[in-house]
Parts: C-alpha cells; structure tokens; sequence
C-alpha cells in the first residue's frame, strides 16, 4: 500500500511524521536563546582544534594548571605536586596506578574526606559508578571543575554535530540516560550515572528540547522505563536519538514494536498506560493531550510496514550512540529499524572521562581529547613488561595500538584505564584513535 502522505516508500520510513505548526512557532520564540547558547559551544569548539594543532604545548600546560590546582591535596601533598617543575618529574614521583591502588585515597572521600582527591574550591557533586575488574563497584569522584571539562566535550561534540545535521537545530533530542542516583554514598552524596547529573543539569533551553519527563531514568521496571519514553517522545519532533549503548536505541523501537497497540491508543486518548510498574521514580507524569489524527496515521504506516519502525514516529536527522569494538555487531540491527539514518559515535566516553571527540558520521575515531585530560599511552605489545614504554600524545605512531593513562579532574593521577585504543589518523600533530577492547582482548 503506498504512503498515506504520498511519498516513495524509502522516504515514507524517514517523513511519515507530520509536525505541528506550534512547533514552528516555538523555534521561531527560542532562536534568538539558541544562537546565544551556540555560541559559547562554538568557542569551545574552535579552542578545541586550535588545541590539536599544539598537541605538547596544549598537554604540558594542562599538565602545569593541575598540579598547581590539586598540589593541597592529600594525594597531591604525598606526592609532592608543589615540586614538580617537568614530565620526568612527575614520572617519578607518580607510579602508574589502578583502582585498587587507589583505595585509601578512595575509602578517605567516600567516607566525607573531599580533599583526599580533590581541593577545596572545587565542589564535589556525586560518584560515577563503574565496574571494577575485582567485581565490585568503582566510584568514580565528580566535581564541579570535573563536570565543566565533561560538559565542555560534549559541547564541542554537539556543534560539530549539528553544524553537520542543520536540519536537527531546535528540534528535540531523545536523550536514553541512567539514573544519577542508584544509591547514596555515606555522605548522603548520589551514587549513579553520570549521563543523569549531565541531563538534570543541562541549560534550561536545551531542557526543553528532551521530550520525555526527568523521572524517567528512576523508573526501575526497564520495559515501562523504554515504554514511558517512547510514549511522550511520540508526539514529538524528535531529530536526535542519543545513548551511550546501540542496545538501548534498539530496545526503545522493540519494545514500541511489542506494545504497538497500546502505544497507539495511548496517543490517541491522551493518556499513559504503561505495561508495568513506575516504583522507582517520585516522579508525576502527566500524559500528553490527544492527537488521534498522529495515531491514526501511525496506524495506517504500521498496517503498510507490518510492524512499527521509527520513521512512522520522527522524521531523524542523526543516531548519537557508540559504534567502535564489539558495539559494532548492534549496526546491522540498527540500520534493519533505522534506514540510512546517519550514525555519530559518541566517543571514548567512560565514567573517567571521555578521552575522544568524533567529528565526522558513521567513524567510531575521533581526535584525542587533550584539553581536559593530560595523556599517556602503554604501548600494546608492551602491556605486560614490568617496565613498559610510556608515550605522549604527540608521540604515536599511525597504526599504533595503545593502553591509555591518565591524569585529570577526578583527582585520578596516571590511572590506568585498561582500554585499548588504535591511532587511525591524525589531525595535524594530533592522533584520530578509536576503541578496540577494555584491556587486551
């Protein structure tokens, strides 16, 4: 059957959500916002490639401020910060590290004692939970100056993006987060994701572009956490899917694909009917209001498809999500729902940091992240010596495979993060890496 709006049916997959005028409207309100808030990430864009152009110079200086700003420290009096005047001084005075050699440093802040790791002008705001290789939970500080350097990446990120995606500018993104806050540390602080803390505290203009309600990540049920975002997201105009895992971006189309009917219906009543329990969140979700010609018109694409694919619901202009080491295998699944919807990588973004900025489509590489981390590498071949060769960022070879380590705001000094990185281009002096593995295979 063909379109009901007349269109090819490979345009029908992309174009069978129809905006509303209203929608038109509020950008009109909100540009003069927008441009305004641009132009701050446009500045961190342009710094950042002025960066990668002085790659040594750009990390040496870094290197400098943080020692200088983390020198009261207990981590930073026990290792002498005040000293140190060069990299081979550093060197010496601080072993490469893990986790677990971490510990004291980490029982001090857990238990309330901030300034084991970080200085006392900077706030600390929550722990990122990760897992560890012992199997027990890694808590991971997040500080005020911690979370600027994140925020200024993804800043950087989402520019570059949208410069290269027009057609996303002031439309709605769909953000797949985790809760900030899956326990509380013994200083009532919240113990979660990070993605959380990003969203609840994103500028008030980019708030209003996420559909769904800020409760969501709480929901404890997963089916009715997928369900709740997909009902409000809906009845947007949604121009960006954005999540760490392609897992996550899939299961939201499966599970709208197995409660399709209600899902419909719920569009076209005005109302929320979860397939389960919200216990989890405090949150009150108010359903939107009744739109039963947009439900009647997925319908119809569900009838012609056989089966409910995201262009009967939005109109996208890109994928934000990891493609690189074994997330590579979710692509086939991807493009089976999503057509040729373009794909860009998020990065080597963990609960440390995040160690890379892709600036191009369907690439898991992207340029190393060296305004907000200071960089080392761990030859491959070399990962088991006892006494293996450490590189600096300007000094990688194209081909290279690498262990990273660093030093940044969470008061992590040469940790070893265990991911395997390949150098697959540079930007002048500076490497393109993309992830291989968390650790050698």
């Amino acid at each position: 059957m063909p379109c009901v709006f007349g269109l090819s049916d490979r345009t029908c997959r992309r174009k069978c959500y129809t905006q509303p005028n209203y929608m038109s409207i509020t950008r009109t309100i909100l540009r003069p916002v927008a441009w305004a808030a641009g132009s701050n990430a446009r500045r961190q864009r342009r710094r950042f490639l002025s960066a990668l152009a002085n790659p040594a110079e750009t990390q040496q200086m870094l290197l400098r401020q943080m020692l200088s700003e983390f020198a009261d420290t207990d981590f930073g009096r026990d290792h002498n910060f005040s000293a140190i005047s060069s990299y081979e001084e550093f060197t010496k005075a601080v072993p490469i590290r893990s986790y677990e050699d971490l510990s004291p440093y980490m029982d001090k802040i857990l238990a309330g004692n901030k300034k084991a790791l970080l200085p006392d002008d900077d706030k600390l705001l929550m722990f990122a939970m990760t897992s560890a290789t012992t199997g027990k939970a890694k808590y991971i500080p997040v500080s005020q100056r911690f979370l600027r350097d994140i925020r200024s990446g993804w800043n950087v990120f989402g520019i570059s993006a949208l410069q290269d995606h027009s057609s996303a500018w002031l439309r709605h993104i769909l953000q797949i987060t985790s809760s900030v806050c899956e326990q509380l540390s013994p200083t009532s602080l919240p113990c979660g994701a990070i993605s959380g803390l990003l969203a609840k505290t994103q500028k008030r203009i980019v708030r209003r572009m996420y559909p769904a309600p800020s409760g969501c990540p709480e929901i404890a049920d997963a089916e009715t956490r997928f369900y709740t975002l997909l009902r409000y997201a809906a009845v947007k105009d949604v121009a960006i899917i954005t999540t760490a895992n392609p897992s996550s971006t899939i299961k939201l189309i499966e599970t709208g694909q197995s409660h399709t009917e209600r899902l419909i219906r719920d569009i076209a009543d005005g109302t929320f009917n979860p397939p389960g329990s919200l216990d989890g969140t405090a949150a009150t979700f108010h359903p939107p209001k009744a739109m039963p010609a947009l439900a009647r018109r997925i319908d119809q694409a569900v009838a012609r498809d056989g089966r409910l694919l995201p262009g009967h619901l939005w109109n996208l202009s890109f994928l934000a999500n990891w493609t690189g080491g074994t997330l590579k295998l979710y692509l086939p699944r991807l493009r089976d729902l999503f057509g040729d919807v373009p794909i860009r990588d998020i990065g080597l973004v963990a609960s440390e940091g995040r160690f890379s900025l892709p600036l191009v489509d369907n690439s898991p590489a992207g340029p190393a992240e060296i305004t907000a981390n200071f960089l080392e590498f761990i030859p491959a071949d070399q990962r088991s010596s006892a006494n293996p060769g450490v590189l600096r960022v300007d000094e990688l070879q194209l081909g290279g495979e690498y262990f990273i380590i660093f030093s940044n705001r969470t008061g992590l000094w040469r940790y070893d993060l265990d991911d395997r990185i390949r150098v697959v281009d540079h930007m002048g002096p500076s490497p393109v890496i993309e992830f291989l593995s968390r650790g050698l295979h």
